[in-house]
């Protein structure tokens, strides 16, 4: 039986697919002790709509409803499969963001009105400066292209290499955001670390080096509050080789004596606990142990607790395809 801390349905997020009762059900079916359903935080401003809200005339206001709605939608799924046999545990969860700087107060005022509702936070960052950095490749090469004019216009400094010094002050962007957002939120889990390497898989973050010392520091800020970092098997289905944060930054939160959780990210049926088996093996790899995997846990009207996984429930992700 194995757990996931991130998810999303397409009831309520337009890149997604399939209802969240389907979800649930087929996590259930598929044997977790616990799933996470996780949507997206409202955004507020018209600027920060994706290309299939504005084809669909959604308004901010739509997307504070929408959240609303899954949150009941959520409450009366956890009630559900409190009752009914499964064995399965719901966890009700807000995926954050943070594109400027007023955003987090008026995030703030979401997560106190439904304290009741919300049982943890996925912290994630999707933006670096307002652009959007995973939405597609296209809009993330924009992205590098702005910082790479920015630089142009300060000029003064001679570069060797105009695209590395665009990705630099892009990944340094983006660290600063996830601190303010850790500083503000203490969010439980840490969403997909270093998002903006997903469409350069090949960078190392290292010869990065003030955006490496912000993501070490920002490391070292969530193990000191005791946040646990996402293991993602999301990149396989899109490719990759290895599961979500990489290697390099796995191994940074390893050598600071991090804890991590999993999760699937699925946005529809059928990614529901998908390649699981490739991330075990991939985990032990690159070193994580079995000591290293936490998951969340919600007694009743108890505090969120961290628990470390069992051998059982670490021989069943191998299981899991």
């Amino acid at each position: 039986m194995v757990f996931s801390h991130h998810s999303h349905s397409g009831q309520f997020c337009r890149h997604a697919v399939g209802s969240l009762e389907s979800m649930v059900a087929e996590a259930a079916r598929k044997g977790f002790k616990m799933y996470s359903i996780t949507e997206h935080c409202p955004r507020w401003r018209d600027q920060d709509l994706y290309p299939e809200e504005i084809e669909a005339n959604v308004t901010p206001p739509d997307l504070e409803a929408t959240f609303e709605a899954f949150l009941s939608e959520a409450q009366r799924l956890k009630q559900l499969y409190a009752n009914n046999g499964s064995g399965m545990e719901i966890l009700v969860g807000m995926e954050t963001e943070h594109i400027y700087e007023e955003d987090l107060s008026l995030l703030k005022t979401v997560i106190d009105r439904n304290r009741n509702k919300l049982d943890f936070l996925v912290g994630s960052v999707h933006h670096s400066d307002g652009h959007p950095i995973d939405f597609s490749k296209e809009r993330f090469e924009e992205a590098v292209q702005w910082y790479a004019s920015v630089l142009t216009q300060r000029g003064g400094e001679e570069r060797v290499d105009e695209s590395a010094a665009a990705l630099s002050a892009l990944l340094e962007s983006y660290f600063h955001a996830q601190r303010r957002l850790m500083e503000a939120l203490h969010p439980d889990v840490i969403g997909h670390f270093a998002l903006p390497l997903l469409f350069t898989p090949t960078t190392v973050l290292a010869s990065h080096s003030t955006a490496y010392a912000l993501a070490m520091g920002n490391i070292r800020y969530a193990i000191a509050y005791g946040a646990l970092f996402e293991l993602s098997s999301a990149p396989f289905r899109k490719g990759w080789d290895q599961g979500w944060p990489g290697e390099e930054v796995v191994r940074m939160v390893i050598e600071e004596g991090g804890r991590f959780c999993l999760s699937d990210d699925a946005h529809n049926v059928g990614q529901v606990g998908l390649n699981y088996h490739r991330l075990k093996e991939w985990m032990e790899k690159v070193g994580v142990k079995r000591e290293m995997v936490y998951r969340l846990h919600k007694p009743g009207d108890g505090p969120l607790q961290r628990i470390p996984i069992d051998e059982e429930d670490w021989k069943q992700i191998g299981n899991h395809s």
